[in-house]
């Protein structure tokens, strides 16, 4: 390029990497400008690109889940942050969204640098060869007009995040279609003609694409985060309205969801649509009669607290069945001896027949 064109990209580099200051925007160090010479100095991050991680060109492990939608929630993060300055990207896709050794994302700014000349414009006027090179993460309506507004880099956003959720390139021409964004469009198109005119489609999109294409690499993931994820790639690729805030929302569910998930210690069979989870036919109840000094408690209130902390080993036992005793389940777990002498003080302390002194000292 010419020199006036590397002066301008450099310092609007310079200019925005010392106007923002955010976590997942990718920081500038120092720049030097010594002989006429440009340069640009960026903190080493260890994990390389999204692109990389993705598709596994560093022959690691495929991401997990907690770390995909942990990366679509920094990135959306960023995008919102540079928009607040009415700065535009317009370059952002998965080999510039870099990962430090957290897997913490860095969205680079490497590449294509626009700021809107004129300040009551919405929009910046680009190049058809920029397009041509970034065909992949735009929208129709950009490569016709070439003008670029805040929805463009929400729309490429959207198809990061859909690299993110299905595994699969951005382009592949050994596939049809060919482009990733056309995969989402279709399942789009086809929700919203099946939707009764004004209704919200998104969702219904967002299960079918997860039933489809949902990476499978990367282990199962809870239905609900799942579809949560989708949606936010859906709200991003819309003609209308795409809004960065929604899909920040939807993706901040699905890390919710995830970290509840993993706080309870429960267990993802994967992602499947209105598929109930495995039970135990073999229900019981739990009786049993607790002494103490100033009467005995019943066995019905001995049941009620076991259903409260153990709601599953304490169901009606059918017909014929005999009711099990407590420290027996129909899984077979048993209940140790000071457990079971601490819960029955506990509910001897709840009738008032056992003081507190006597509850903590036995």
């Amino acid at each position: 390029t010419s020199s006036s064109a590397t002066q301008r990209f450099f310092h609007t580099e310079v200019q925005i990497c010392f106007r923002c200051c955010h976590i997942n925007i990718l920081q500038l160090l120092g720049f030097s400008i010594e002989t006429g010479l440009h340069c640009l100095i960026y903190p080493y991050l260890p994990n390389g690109s999204l692109q990389n991680k993705l598709h596994a060109q560093d022959n690691s492990a495929p991401l997990p889940w907690e770390a995909r939608v942990s990366i679509a929630a920094g990135l959306l993060r960023a995008v919102q942050y540079l928009h607040n300055f009415g700065i535009l990207h317009g370059n952002i896709k998965s080999s510039n969204v870099l990962l430090d050794e957290n897997l913490t994302p860095k969205l680079g700014h490497s590449g294509l640098r626009l700021l809107s000349a004129d300040k009551k414009s919405e929009y910046a006027m680009m190049k058809t060869k920029v397009l041509q090179a970034s065909l992949t993460y735009l929208p129709e309506d950009l490569i016709r007009h070439g003008q670029l507004a805040a929805r463009v880099d929400v729309f490429s956003c959207g198809v990061v995040l859909a690299e993110m959720l299905t595994g699969m390139k951005a382009l592949d021409e050994g596939r049809h279609p060919a482009y990733l964004k056309d995969i989402i469009a279709d399942e789009i198109q086809m929700a919203k003609e099946s939707c009764s005119k004004g209704k919200p489609f998104e969702k219904l999109a967002a299960k079918e694409i997860c039933q489809k294409y949902l990476d499978t690499r990367a282990g199962p993931l809870l239905e609900e985060a799942a579809v949560d994820f989708a949606s936010a790639v859906c709200l991003c690729l819309r003609k209308k309205n795409p809004s960065i805030a929604e899909a920040l929302g939807m993706v901040g569910m699905a890390e919710k969801r995830l970290r509840e998930h993993s706080l309870c210690g429960g267990s993802t069979s994967g992602f499947s649509i209105n598929t109930p989870e495995e039970t135990d036919d073999e229900t019981s109840s739990v009786s049993r009669e607790v002494p103490s000094a100033g009467g005995t408690a019943s066995s019905g209130t001995l049941q009620t607290d076991l259903q409260r902390s153990y709601p599953a080993a304490a169901a009606t036992p059918q017909r014929g069945q005999q009711p099990l005793m407590l420290g027996e389940t129909s899984w077979k777990i048993k209940i140790n001896d000071p457990k079971r002498k601490l819960m029955e003080n506990i509910l001897l302390y709840e009738e008032d027949k056992l003081n507190s002194s006597e509850l903590f000292d036995s």
